[in-house]
């Protein structure tokens, strides 16, 4: 189960830098054609399109690195004075909804994925762009998304199952504000050399 984990988080991790890497040169792309609109009353056409299609595709792809880093919102205010089991019920709770509501949405993405390669659906704009593409990336990341919490699932039922609730905790238990804090400090000492006490 490390092993699935420790993949999964390389996965993520490449995933999010790729994303990352994407979003910056569609932003460059996005400062050239509005310098050729403004400056010499011309276009490249498609930049808005191409942007649209990277936002949807970088969001996919990075869901997994944020479920990781435990990077997205939770509302802990009730769950931070509850017992330990009772955490850890919601916990393997909010995973098991995740799961069943990712697998839901990959259902019917992969149908949208589906239709337009049988159909051969075109963009109607300029670029003609064939929409299976951008949705089948798209789509490809809601995947990953969902193999993840999988993974994350089955890793912290297992921890909970051997009596492990420390690692259950750190897996994807809620992080209370201190080891935020703490988190934050680490990364800013990393970046800036190990100058910060």
């Amino acid at each position: 189960m490390n092993r699935l984990l420790s993949i999964s988080e390389k996965i993520a991790t490449g995933a999010a830098w790729i994303s990352g890497i994407l979003l910056l040169a569609t932003a460059v792309l996005i400062a050239v054609e509005v310098t050729l609109r403004k400056g010499f009353a011309i276009s490249m056409g498609g930049a808005d399109e191409i942007s649209s299609y990277t936002l949807a595709i970088c969001c996919s792809w990075t869901l997994g690195f944020a479920l990781l880093k435990k990077g997205h919102i939770r509302i802990d205010v009730l769950y931070v004075r509850l017992p330990r089991p009772f955490q850890h019920a919601l916990d393997l709770a909010s995973l098991g909804l995740f799961l069943f509501i990712m697998i839901v949405l990959s259902h019917y993405s992969y149908k949208v994925v589906k239709t337009s390669f049988l159909k051969n659906s075109m963009a109607n704009t300029p670029l003609a762009t064939p929409l299976w593409i951008p949705q089948g990336l798209w789509f490809a990341g809601l995947i990953l998304f969902t193999l993840i919490i999988l993974v994350l699932f089955v890793a912290t039922l297992s921890a909970l199952l051997r009596g492990n609730s420390d690692l259950a905790r750190k897996l994807y238990g809620a992080s209370t504000l201190d080891e935020e804090i703490e988190d934050e400090s680490r990364a800013a000492r990393a970046s800036m050399g190990g100058e910060i006490s």
